[in-house]
């Protein structure tokens, strides 16, 4: 991480994008993200499917000017949430956004520790 990332970790001045408008279906091989996660799409999708997925806040990233880190979610995920339909398909994917949310939050406090680390000692 550069110097630049660390001072606005620890500044916290860091803002939370806003989701972008949901764009054109994608082709195979684009990357579609959400949050930090990615999935690089190696199979055909249909509309209804690129609808479920932009409802579900997932949109198309261009990733030769993206430079923030995304998880990639597995291959055989993605092939589960393409053969699934309705509730079955809903649940997979808010496990999937629930098991990336609790590793999202164990990486911040591993990174939030020092820096709290930190500031006590300074101010004893």
């Amino acid at each position: 991480m550069g110097l630049k990332n660390t001072i606005r970790n620890v500044l916290n001045i860091r803002k939370e994008r806003s989701i972008a408008p949901a764009g054109p279906m994608p082709q195979i091989g684009s990357s579609v993200v959400r949050e930090r996660l990615r999935i690089r799409l190696k199979y055909p999708i249909t509309k209804e499917q690129w609808e479920w997925f932009t409802a579900h806040g997932w949109r198309t990233v261009d990733m030769r000017t993206e430079r923030r880190e995304y998880t990639s979610v597995p291959d055989k995920i993605l092939v589960k949430l393409l053969e699934k339909q309705g509730a079955e398909r809903d649940a997979l994917h808010l496990r999937l956004i629930k098991k990336t949310s609790a590793a999202k939050s164990a990486d911040k406090a591993v990174r939030v520790a020092p820096v709290e680390r930190a500031q006590a000692s300074q101010s004893s």
